[in-house]
Formats: structure tokens, C-alpha cells, sequence
């Protein structure tokens, strides 16, 4: 049995499964002896993974200074916030105690509203970096070196512009992974010298390619398996390959747009995977791997009992999270990693977190914690206020009735509590929004300035924007090293370019262009591509 609704946002009706109640009733917590039920959401999935992502910001960096020590600084926030904002060391340091903002609930306001006041007091961590050299201008990013506006990257050296994961000397990349020497790939693993690809793998030497593995020395081809020396999916030699790619320049800017239309219409003859991913068993959405039982689920690796989700590695019995590492029982959350369990309505928490609700930026073994910003290794705490167990317990008991009288209770954050703007958010790369539509629909605009452009003589204007942008040195070598045009678009563009490669990330009912069964697609019915069932795409590609 299972409960339709419609979204409070956008109207879309969306359903509620017996598996969906369960869960809920399964993360619903005890406190002074009474069980408070969360309640089912009156958002439909999309609604809910955008109002996360309003609350995380990877790319839109600002110079300022550090609040505590005045130096310099590079940051996720501007001068004009109202909190203080503290440089890595200063933030993750022992000077400052998050407790010495505590306060006391007042039960004539909203927790909203208190919650926010809290926020604007308690000093923010100014950008998320971790164990790295020479990477000033990056974010959300650890055990690295020598990179420049990568997001969302670890264990990265010489990579420019993008999401690179376990990569070396690559530019211009979307979750490429465990590569060398690349530039504008796309959701690929284990590349080398490969230029403009998607949905690649285990290749070297490719250029332009969708859906290529095993391979080596391709140009232009999709869906190909242990191949080499391909053009537009046609076998040659060596040399005839090799005086092919001679007299096809690259620098030139017409002949890069003619060959990614060539390779557009090619991909539209050929047929696609209702998904990708490998070694999975009963799962639903796009780029899912080695995952069981997982469900409208994006960019998930080694995942179990996990749905309405994107980008998680390694989480268990979780639904409604983005961008975390594991985690069990963990609902309505975006950016967690490292042992988090039991974890409700939270936002950026890290290093073992557990039974902890409505907070953010908590980390380094914080327990049982509700309505915190900014704790290290505290239990029982309010509102930033310590308490003991037994106050704890009927505290909270207290506060969450009071937040079902003032139907709080089960609601993600408001964007109005969120410290970004929409357009500075992830929301807006994967929900784009006009300004006339942001504020329309009541979510805060900011006029962005990239701090990357802060006294560039020799700005470029890019051509969709108009906005400036500079060509590093770096990233000039990799482009004339492949012998290639150079950008004329601004690394943020060339971002959003790369995103609007993907498949939306929402579920239709289609049939099988083969054998007619019905499946469930990122790929819209009125598609013009051949989408074929799992079983058939393998039976045709391998």
C-alpha cells in the first residue's frame, strides 16, 4: 500500500511506500521515554534534493579576511555575512570554544528562527580543506596538491577546474576518476590522454568518446568494447589511423564544434543503456555501482537500502541525503562523512556523528546534540548549550513538540536559513534557476563576483556570460600539449556545460526500444534516442 501527495512546491504528485513509512518510523527517535514519529514529506524527491543543495556551496569563492586573525583569506563567504568566518586552522584550533555561544530555547518563537540567530553567531568554517598543498582556491577538498578550483576532490595533483577524484594532471573534468592527463571528461574511470569523453572507462588515448571501454587510440565513437584505432565506430589500421587524426585540427574552433555534432548525431543512431552502472541488484537511476536495493539514486557506489538520493558512497539504510560517505540511518542530510549514524536535518557533518538533529557544522565525534552549529567533541548540547543527560532528554522532548505545533517538525531547513544564495548554492548548477525565477519563488540572489577574477589584467570575456576569466598557465600547456583550441568560455561555464551533458536526475516509465519491456529511464519517453533495457544494450555492445 502506498499514499499519493502532492508537492508542496511544485504540485508534482509523487508516492509514499509502505518501505518509505518503515524507514521513517525506523530513524523516528525516543526521547524522555516518548517515541516522536518523523512524518512523511510533503515535498516530492526533486523539491527535497534541491532545498538540500541549497545549503552546500562548492564553487562560488570570495577573498576576505579571517575574522580571528585578520590575515588573507580565501572563503565560502564574503565580507558582508553577519557571522564571523575563521580560516581552517583557526576554526578546527583550540582557541575558541562553540559552546561559549550556547543559549537558552525560548518557547514563545519559532526553532527556526532561534536557530538562525544561533547561526549568525557561532563562527563559520571558511572553506573545506583537508591535509593539502598549493590548494588555496579549492573547496570541499583533502589530500591534495597543486590544484586549482577543483570541488568535491581527494587524493588530487596538478588538476584544474572541476571534480576530479584520485586524478593527476587533469583540467576541465565531472567526476572523473583515478585518471592522468585529461581534459573535459565526464563521468569516466581509469583514463589516460583522453580528451572529451563520457561515460568511459579503463581506456587510454581517446578522443571525443561516449560510452568507450577497454580501448585505447579511438576517436569519435560510442558504445565500443576492446577496440582500436576507431573513427566514428570504423576499424583501421595504425597508419591509417594515425594520418586520419594528422590532418584533423584541433586548434581550430570550427573543427571541434563539427566533430561534437558528428559525434551527437552518431550517439542519437546508436543505443543506450537505460542506465549506467555495473554490479548492481534491483536498483533504480543513473550512474550506480557495485549498490543493492537502491532506489532514484545518482552518482551511488557500494550503497544498500538507500533512495531518493545523489553522490553517496558507501551509506546503508538511508533516504533523502547528498554528498556523503559512510553513513546508516541517515535522513534529510547533505555533506556527511566518516562514521555518521542516526543523523536527521543536518547539513556539512563529519568524523563520527550520532543521534544528532537539526545542526551543522558538527564534527569530530559529536553525540546527541540537537539544534548545533559549529560542535567538536560535545554530547548534550542545545542550541550550543550544555546540558546533562537527563535535562538533555526532556529538553529536546519539550522542543519537538513544540516544533509540531508550529509544523517544524520533520521540515528540512528553509532555504532562509541557509548561509548562500541560491545562485551560489549546488542547487543552482543542478536546479537552474533565473533570477526572476530564485526570487519568485522566495529563495535569496547574489550578484557573484569569482574570486579567481580579482585583478585579472589579462581577463578573456566569455562568450555565454560576458563575465571574465583567465587562462592559467597550466592549463594553457594541457591544451597545447593535445593540440587543442583554447577555452573561450569561463571555467564556470564550462562547469555548468559539462553537467548539462547528464541525464536529469528523475525517473520515467519507458519501454525497451528492443524488446519492448518497460523499464524505468532518465531518458524522457519523447527522447529521440534508442534506449534499450539492460539486458538488451549488453547483449548489443558486448
Amino acid at each position: 500500500m502506498s499514499i499519493c501527495k502532492s508537492c508542496k512546491q511544485c504540485g508534482a504528485k509523487f508516492e509514499i511506500t509502505d518501505n518509505d513509512l518503515k524507514f521513517y518510523d525506523k530513524i523516528s527517535p525516543v526521547f524522555d521515554g516518548k517515541k516522536y514519529a518523523i512524518p512523511s514529506p510533503d515535498k516530492c524527491p526533486p523539491c527535497r534534493m534541491r532545498q538540500r543543495m541549497i545549503f552546500r556551496n562548492e564553487s562560488s569563492l570570495y577573498h576576505r579576511k579571517c575574522s580571528k586573525t585578520g590575515k588573507n583569506i580565501i572563503a565560502m563567504y564574503n565580507e558582508n555575512v553577519p557571522f564571523p568566518v575563521y580560516c581552517p586552522e583557526v576554526w578546527f584550533g583550540d582557541s575558541w570554544d562553540p559552546r561559549d555561544y550556547g543559549r537558552d530555547f525560548d518557547f514563545n518563537r519559532s526553532f527556526f528562527e532561534q536557530f538562525a540567530e544561533l547561526r549568525d553567531n557561532v563562527p563559520h568554517l571558511s572553506i573545506v580543506s583537508s591535509n593539502n598543498q598549493n590548494c588555496d582556491f579549492c573547496n570541499i577538498v583533502g589530500e591534495s596538491k597543486d590544484c586549482y578550483l577543483t570541488f568535491g576532490s581527494i587524493e588530487c595533483e596538478n588538476c584544474y577546474y572541476g571534480m576530479p577524484y584520485r586524478c593527476k594532471k587533469c583540467c576541465d573534468s565531472l567526476l572523473l576518476r583515478n585518471s592522468e592527463l585529461c581534459i573535459q571528461c565526464v563521468d569516466s574511470d581509469k583514463l589516460y590522454e583522453c580528451i572529451y569523453c563520457q561515460n568511459c572507462s579503463n581506456s587510454h588515448g581517446l578522443k571525443f568518446c561516449y560510452g568507450v571501454h577497454n580501448s585505447s587510440d579511438c576517436f569519435s565513437c560510442v558504445n565500443l568494447n576492446q577496440k582500436k584505432y576507431c573513427i566514428f565506430n570504423k576499424q583501421y589500421n595504425k597508419e591509417e589511423y594515425e594520418k586520419i587524426l594528422t590532418g584533423i585540427d584541433l586548434t581550430k574552433e570550427e573543427v571541434l564544434k563539427d566533430i561534437i555534432s558528428k559525434l551527437e548525431n552518431l550517439k542519437k543512431e546508436l543505443p543506450h543503456r537505460c542506465y549506467i552502472g555495473t554490479n548492481n541488484e534491483d536498483v533504480s537511476g543513473n550512474y550506480i555501482f557495485n549498490c543493492k536495493d537502491c532506489h532514484d539514486v545518482y552518482g551511488v557506489s557500494e550503497c544498500r537500502d538507500t533512495n531518493h538520493s545523489y553522490q553517496m558512497l558507501g551509506v546503508n539504510d538511508c533516504m533523502d541525503v547528498n554528498s556523503g560517505e559512510y553513513g546508516e540511518l541517515v535522513y534529510e542530510v547533505v555533506a556527511f562523512f566518516s562514521s555518521v549514524n542516526r543523523v536527521a536535518f543536518c547539513a556539512f557533518v563529519w568524523d563520527s556523528i550520532d543521534s544528532v538533529y537539526y545542526s551543522t557544522q558538527c564534527n569530530k565525534n559529536v553525540k546527541d546534540c540537537f539544534g548545533c552549529v559549529g560542535l567538536k567533541h560535545a554530547q548534550y548540547c542545545i542550541l550550543n548549550k550544555q546540558y546533562t543527560k537527563v535535562e538533555y532528554e526532556k529538553m529536546v522532548a519539550r522542543i519537538i513538540e513544540h516544533m509540531i505545533k508550529t509544523k517544524q517538525w520533520g521540515q528540512f531547513f528553509p532555504a532562509s536559513v541557509s548561509t548562500f544564495a541560491y545562485n551560489e548554492s549546488a542547487a543552482n548548477d543542478y536546479f537552474p534557476l533565473s533570477k526572476e525565477e530564485v526570487l519568485s519563488q522566495g529563495f535569496k540572489w547574489k550578484e557573484i563576483e569569482g574570486a579567481e577574477n580579482k585583478d585579472a589584467k589579462d581577463a578573456l570575456i566569455c562568450e555565454v556570460t560576458g563575465k571574465p576569466f583567465r587562462i592559467i598557465p597550466q592549463e594553457r600547456a594541457m591544451y597545447e600539449k593535445f593540440k587543442l583550441a583554447l577555452p573561450k568560455r569561463s571555467p564556470r561555464q564550462r562547469h555548468l556545460d559539462r553537467i548539462a551533458l547528464r541525464n536529469p536526475m528523475f525517473l520515467w516509465d519507458r519501454k525497451c526500444d528492443k524488446c519492448g519491456i518497460l523499464m524505468r529511464t532518465t531518458y524522457a519517453p519523447d527522447r529521440p534516442e534508442k534506449v534499450y533495457c539492460e539486458g538488451c544494450y549488453l547483449k548489443e555492445v558486448y
